[in-house]
């Protein structure tokens, strides 16, 4: 029908625009609340690995956040507390994560 014609039209578009934005977050520098985030989880991690290896954990800024097995569960307790997905990184805590010569994915998109 001409509505779904339209309704598929309409979802082609946004995942053209929604790959034209992820294009661009990728070649824009972090920003400065992710850097001092990611700072905070390269400081920590020697003492985390201790204690908590395997899991993820999240930064805002100098905050730790929590940790979960989860990365969506972090993610959305982040943002149940008002942070937005430029406010805080989620990563997992294991040997070598986001080491400086790592690429910096994005933090998340649930």
């Amino acid at each position: 029908t001409t509505e779904q014609v339209r309704d598929a039209a309409q979802a082609a578009q946004r995942e053209v625009e929604l790959a034209a934005a992820w294009r661009e977050s990728l070649s824009s520098p972090p920003l400065p609340r992710i850097v001092e985030s990611i700072n905070a989880f390269r400081r920590d991690l020697p003492e985390l690995l201790k204690s908590h290896r395997g899991l993820w954990v999240a930064y805002s800024g100098n905050e730790r956040i929590g940790f979960g097995r989860s990365r969506r569960r972090l993610c959305q307790e982040c943002f149940r507390r008002g942070l937005s997905r430029h406010d805080f990184v989620a990563v997992i805590m294991e040997p070598g994560a986001l080491d400086p010569d790592e690429e910096i994915e994005a933090t998340c998109d649930v």
